[in-house]
């Protein structure tokens, strides 16, 4: 189940803990699914992005694009 975590939220910090400590699947399956994933991006670059993020995350870079700006990059690194 997705569950959206924003920072700005006032129970930001109890929600995170506790998705934190909530058990996770690990199995061969998810490794060999993982893996899958990693040799698609690899052959197919930004199309496989575009196709898993519209799967995964239901977002539509295809539609929005994919393109981060300098100002964007350097804030990460803040």
């Amino acid at each position: 189940m997705a569950i959206t975590l924003r920072q700005s939220d006032t129970d930001f910090e109890q929600r995170f803990s506790a998705f934190l400590t909530t058990k996770r699947e690990v199995s061969a399956d998810v490794e060999a699914v993982v893996r899958d994933i990693i040799a698609r991006v690899r052959a197919e670059g930004d199309k496989a992005l575009i196709d898993y993020t519209l799967k995964f995350d239901k977002a539509d870079l295809g539609a929005l694009g994919i393109a981060v700006s300098k100002d964007d990059i350097a804030k990460a690194y803040e």
